[in-house]
């Protein structure tokens, strides 16, 4: 009996998106996070069409790279802190924060990471990137940032965790716990003197610069530089119990009263009143 055969089929590429953008330019691909009235923040849906982007850039063997960056001033604000808002002063959980809801995957399941994908990223960093937006950028190899443009975490500013462990090991540690913690800010000089990040542009060129280190990239082995995204990750990769820990900590955490009181903060633009449960 012959062995299934399952090609790729360019017509299952991700259409009509409504929250980014996704074109094929030669062996590139580019992601664009495109709601630029949040300021790119993501809400569960954004969530599940950046999973179908990294998705189709695995399966795609005509992709070698990927490109991800943001439009207007913001690269991403993190997750939609209304969005949530909305749904906790409902009593809801938010559709990929609820088990029964197709969308459900905690975390929102928009990263790189969460379909395992093992090609090369570059990110340019258009504008800001906070939360979720960071550690999305993190996982990219390569990183290109505008003049001024600013990474942070903010997790803590709205009463939720995050993922500190994966910053903690992609920053230098005293980086990591100062935008974590103190909930700084590290501007693109600084990021560039610590070798967060691999250049420094115009914010008219970031995404120009990122395309010649894609040009570069596809000068290589497809099958070796994959090969070299493989070790990177199994490199980086925590323990299965460390991973399951900090999910239940996040979850754990989301659902305090302190985690609806700081996204209700948020959206009424006030200081939080924290009460330690």
């Amino acid at each position: 009996m012959p062995k299934p055969q399952s090609p790729y089929d360019p017509a299952s590429a991700p259409k009509n998106l409504e929250f980014i953008r996704y074109e094929k330019k030669g062996h590139t691909a580019h992601v664009t996070i495109n709601r630029p009235e949040v300021r790119n923040a993501l809400h569960s849906y954004a969530y599940a069409e950046l999973r179908s982007c990294w998705r189709d850039i695995g399966l795609d063997p005509e992709i070698y790279v990927g490109i991800l960056t943001g439009t207007g001033a913001a690269f991403c604000a993190g997750r939609d802190v209304k969005f949530l808002a909305r749904h906790r002063a409902e009593g809801k959980r938010t559709p990929h924060e609820d088990p029964n809801h197709p969308l459900f995957h905690w975390g929102g399941g928009g990263q790189p990471q969460d379909v395992n994908l093992e090609k090369p990223l570059i990110v340019a960093l258009n504008g800001f990137a906070v939360g979720v937006g960071l550690n999305m950028a993190l996982q990219c190899q390569l990183r290109v940032m505008a003049e001024d443009a600013w990474i942070g975490d903010q997790h803590t500013n709205v009463g939720r965790l995050g993922a500190p462990h994966e910053m903690y090991q992609a920053l230098p540690r005293t980086a990591a716990a100062f935008l974590t913690l103190c909930n700084g800010r590290l501007s693109a000089q600084e990021c560039l003197q610590l070798g967060i990040v691999n250049k420094v542009v115009s914010k008219e060129r970031v995404v120009h610069a990122a395309e010649e280190m894609a040009d570069m990239i596809c000068l290589g082995s497809p099958l070796a530089t994959q090969a070299a995204i493989r070790l990177y990750r199994l490199t980086a990769a925590f323990p299965a119990s460390l991973s399951a820990y900090a999910r239940h900590l996040d979850q754990e955490i989301a659902e305090t009263e302190d985690g609806a009181e700081g996204a209700q903060a948020f959206a009424e633009k006030r200081r939080p009143q924290w009460k330690l449960r």
